[in-house]
């Protein structure tokens, strides 16, 4: 966990958090909310072996699904 300034953007340092805890919970899903579900942020927790769980924004051209349930 870590802090940014107010004025940040949630998805660069979304990526941040993923970045300092990837070895440590391998393998764990990954709950994200809109903020988060750009392609680089779900492609890093992807490539860092977490599943994203995050549902994509209604004007995304290509939605993905996901799992409601987790």
């Amino acid at each position: 966990m870590h802090l940014s300034s107010g004025n940040c953007h949630d998805a660069p340092e979304g990526r941040v958090s993923i970045a300092q805890v990837e070895e440590a919970f391998k393998g764990v899903p990954y709950l994200m909310d809109r903020a988060y579900e750009g392609n680089k942020t779900r492609s890093l927790a992807d490539s860092n072996g977490h599943e994203p769980i995050v549902p994509p924004k209604s004007n995304r051209d290509d939605p993905w699904g996901y799992d409601k349930e987790k």
